[in-house]
């Protein structure tokens, strides 16, 4: 019976300089030889997930975005923007709060640079995304699934009380980040919504995650696999856990459960 395995990237897949463990790579293609599907699944929008050495595992498709975009053998099968009312919203309330922001979509990146001053991330958008990256401030249009905000000292409880119900907010506390997307929208209704489309049973998913957004995918799959560096609460969620990500943890975790 063929298996699906999604994997989240930051922290699963690669670490923080973007290294990915020479077993990960063998252990994919190991799992696509034994005739299962290997899927991203990120927090990343479609424009932020472009480098060779990720895409070159060799993936049978995607969920990005948080769930709102999806793809399988390079065709898009779904995808769900937030209005320009939502996001126009949005950006009121995060600026009246200091909160510099990030959209994010499938085409562009869009971020206000001097908001961010010499943030190492915005440099790295602006060096690996060239012209993809564009300004908030005068675009005419925006093309956005989902965003990410610093916290910046602001009170969590009343952002999400002024963003109102129709956002979800997740908070990466280890580096004050909030992700906001849409309600109703999560790495797990990606995974529902793409398995439904590919007819794959719940009990024959598989994922591997480290961190908060990654939380509803590690419970809503049959096996949910947490990573030996991942966060408590990735830990709880998890069905069982792997070694760290340099100690061969995706490898170990696809070999314990016979995939590979």
């Amino acid at each position: 019976m063929k298996k699906a395995v999604f994997f989240d990237i930051d922290g699963t897949l690669w670490d923080a300089s973007m290294r990915i463990p020479p077993s990960t790579a063998e252990a994919i293609g190991a799992l696509r030889k034994n005739g299962h599907y290997a899927f991203l699944c990120s927090g990343r929008s479609k424009s932020n997930i472009k480098s060779p050495k990720l895409l070159s595992l060799g993936f049978d498709g995607m969920v990005a975005a948080c769930g709102t975009h999806i793809e399988f053998e390079g065709k898009k099968l779904f995808e769900h923007l937030l209005s320009r009312r939502q996001i126009l919203h949005a950006l009121s309330v995060l600026r009246r709060h200091g909160s510099p922001v990030v959209l994010e979509g499938p085409n562009y990146i869009y971020v206000d640079e001097a908001d961010f001053k010499e943030d190492p991330y915005v440099i790295h958008l602006r060096r690996e995304l060239g012209e993809a990256l564009k300004e908030i401030t005068g675009a005419e249009e925006y093309e956005v699934n989902k965003m990410s905000a610093g916290l910046k000292g602001a009170d969590i409880h009343q952002l999400k009380e002024e963003l109102g119900e129709e956002f979800d907010m997740i908070h990466h506390e280890a580096d004050g980040i909030l992700e906001i997307g849409q309600t109703g929208y999560s790495k797990a209704t990606g995974i529902k919504r793409l398995c439904g489309m590919l007819g794959i049973a719940r009990e024959d998913t598989y994922a591997f995650g480290d961190s908060a957004n990654d939380l509803e995918m590690l419970s809503y799959v049959g096996h949910g696999i947490a990573m030996g560096n991942g966060t408590k609460e990735a830990k709880t969620a998890a069905e069982y856990v792997t070694e760290d990500i340099h100690s061969d943890g995706i490898q170990s975790g696809l070999a314990h459960y016979g995939l590979i």
